[in-house]
């Protein structure tokens, strides 16, 4: 009876576990998801609800989002995601093709992006900033 109701309790112990990273691996996905169709449609503004809240350095001046606005983004284009260097930490490149409406100029950049999980907010958040024009 003993070893019945032990392998139950670690069978429910492996499912709760599974269902918590399950949560989290959608949560990210969904993250990825709302956050790339926001800078598609150049949304800036409202991009910048994903980056972390208590890292002031990463978030853009006033100048740097006008600057920004001048661009469309006429290419998007996401590679698989990477472990980071954290537990709670992904990587993933995105080549973004942009059209300057000013000058009539198609400019790529790479956004080297860095998302992190907050356990706190159940919660991804990008600690790299919003991409970044040279």
């Amino acid at each position: 009876m003993k070893k019945l109701t032990l392998i139950i309790v670690m069978i429910l112990l492996t499912l709760i576990s599974c269902g918590e990273n399950s949560t989290k691996k959608r949560n990210l996905d969904d993250t990825l998801f709302k956050y790339a169709a926001l800078i598609r449609w150049s949304s800036y503004d409202e991009a910048i609800r994903f980056l972390k809240p208590d890292m002031a350095n990463i978030h853009p001046s006033s100048f740097e989002l006008q600057k920004l606005k001048q661009f469309k983004i006429s290419r998007y284009l996401e590679s698989p995601i990477s472990p980071g260097k954290k537990e709670n930490e992904i990587l993933q490149t995105v080549e973004i093709q942009l059209y300057n409406i000013h000058t009539n100029t198609v400019k790529t950049i790479y956004d080297y992006q860095i998302w992190e999980y907050s356990e706190d907010l159940k919660q991804w958040f990008l600690i790299s900033g919003i991409p970044k024009i040279q």
